[in-house]
């Protein structure tokens, strides 16, 4: 198998609406998530669709995006500094 396995970290966005909807409040949740998912799909990377499920007593209105990897400065200061340390003679 030639295939790489990587670990992603999803997060989930969701806009609840208490039932019964009236159609516009709809249309703006679905509005709100569409802008919201395409700004993540341009700044951070794979984003999925947005859906429409219900549920006892509300609306939701979701999609699922791939959270930005963080940079582990901390990891990268640590050890530059204990390679310092052990370039001395000290």
């Amino acid at each position: 198998m030639d295939a790489e396995e990587r670990r992603v970290t999803i997060d989930r966005h969701e806009w609840a609406l208490k039932s019964p909807v009236h159609h516009t409040e709809l249309e703006k949740a679905i509005t709100a998530a569409e802008r919201k998912r395409s700004d993540h799909a341009a700044r951070h990377g794979r984003t999925g669709d947005v859906y429409v499920t219900a549920a006892d007593g509300e609306v939701i209105v979701s999609f699922e995006a791939e959270r930005p990897k963080v940079a582990t400065r901390g990891r990268s200061l640590a050890s530059d500094a204990s390679a310092h340390m052990e370039g001395t003679d000290g």
